[in-house]
């Protein structure tokens, strides 16, 4: 007699046949396998997930009606693409951005998680549920861009079902509430950690991280920044040079951050770029600074080339490489120091080396003394010198 199958159990309540999280774990994502052995991926919570499968188990066997796609020129993703276009072609300087890039990205999800609603059925109550599921930075990674999208739509008279813009920052209007910024709760990386996690990086394959690493340390460069350095656009004549991608996105060009290195003057970073143009050819001429031939080479929105390490797969390739020395089991996921942190060991590294607070800002591209502190705070205690004192004749008595 065949054993009957053992029931599966999500947050303690049992799973349909059928119904599996989401392969990539996002919260609130859903895969139902339908019966061509496809997977079809929905958003929902756990019990509204369950109902849903278990309706769709009921009807298996029978013709299900599909829901209707609503037709192009009354969807989002529709009029999304047309305001792409039309802010390329006010500002063409933006195709070369990678944070435009990011939020192309972010609309276009957006789009295609309002794929069946109308766009002149969009209301606030339809938009704060998707809202509130997102952490506080996706919120802040998006209401910017999102704010222009939707003066765009109304300036169409596309949004008739919302009087304001939802992404508004006026207090007097209804709008989507940003959250609380979380409390930091990353330990920073010290010395021994980078150099634990450096040199393991190439026995587990990852001789990319170890570029990354030692060009962030370096010249303080963000992941976004040091994986979009191209090889053969931003090392010439002998020198590095970069515009800082945030500095661009938040002071256009001229006022942006465009920072460069003589090679000459800077051996261990040359010897870093000498070590990526050879990895780039075992990367099949990968163009970029940091790349790693992956095990499903494919190219896209975020890819020009399959060997192309993205600032997310550096996150996680980082992450692997750190949880394998073991060093960080004792810290919650979210206490453990990731990638960003090797900018603030730079930033450390050069306080102790004696440089001065403002090359160190100009250096990490930042407008406020205060930003630059805050990233050089964490690694230890330091005890200011104090020369003053209250006089005897001031104090009026004697202890």
């Amino acid at each position: 007699m065949a054993r009957p199958p053992k029931q599966r159990l999500f947050d303690g309540k049992p799973l349909p046949d059928n119904l599996y999280p989401d392969s990539r774990k996002r919260a609130g994502h859903w895969r139902y396998r339908k019966p061509d052995g496809k997977y079809r991926t929905f958003k929902a919570d756990t019990t509204e997930a369950i109902r849903l499968a278990t309706d769709a188990n009921k009807h298996r066997d029978k013709a299900v009606q599909l829901q209707r796609k609503i037709p192009d020129r009354s969807s989002l993703t529709f009029h999304i693409a047309r305001f792409i276009d039309w802010r390329q072609s006010y500002d063409p300087t933006l195709e070369q951005k990678a944070s435009w890039r990011n939020r192309c990205g972010h609309m276009h999800n957006f789009g295609d998680d309002f794929t069946h609603t109308a766009i002149g059925q969009i209301t606030l109550d339809a938009l704060r549920p998707w809202w509130e599921q997102l952490t506080y930075h996706q919120q802040h990674a998006r209401r910017a861009e999102f704010n222009k999208l939707f003066n765009y739509l109304a300036g169409q008279g596309l949004t008739p079902s919302l009087p304001y813009n939802p992404f508004t920052t006026a207090d007097d209007r209804p709008r989507l509430m940003e959250r609380a910024k979380p409390a930091v709760k990353r330990q920073r990386l010290r010395l021994n950690a980078f150099w634990a996690i450096y040199n393991l990086a190439p026995k587990m394959g990852f001789e990319c991280l170890q570029i990354a690493m030692g060009a962030s340390l370096l010249t303080t460069m963000r992941r976004g920044d040091i994986c979009d350095i191209r090889l053969d656009r931003h090392v010439t004549d002998n020198y590095l040079r970069k515009t800082i991608n945030k500095s661009d996105a938040q002071k256009r060009s001229m006022g942006a951050a465009h920072l460069q290195w003589d090679l000459n003057k800077h051996p261990m970073l040359q010897q870093i770029i000498n070590r990526a143009r050879e990895l780039s050819l075992q990367n099949y001429r990968c163009p970029y600074l940091i790349s790693h031939t992956p095990i499903i080479r494919k190219v896209g929105k975020t890819k020009t080339h399959f060997a192309q390490v993205t600032p997310d797969r550096l996150t996680k390739i980082f992450a692997q490489v750190r949880d394998a020395t073991g060093l960080f089991k004792h810290l919650d996921e979210d206490q453990r120091p990731t990638f960003h942190e090797v900018r603030g060991l730079a930033s450390n590294r050069l306080d102790e080396s004696g440089h001065d607070i403002k090359q160190v800002q100009q250096l990490m591209a930042h407008t406020d003394e205060r930003v630059t502190r805050g990233y050089q705070a964490g690694h230890g205690t330091h005890y200011t010198d104090i020369d003053i004192s209250i006089s005897d004749e001031i104090l009026g008595g004697k202890f």
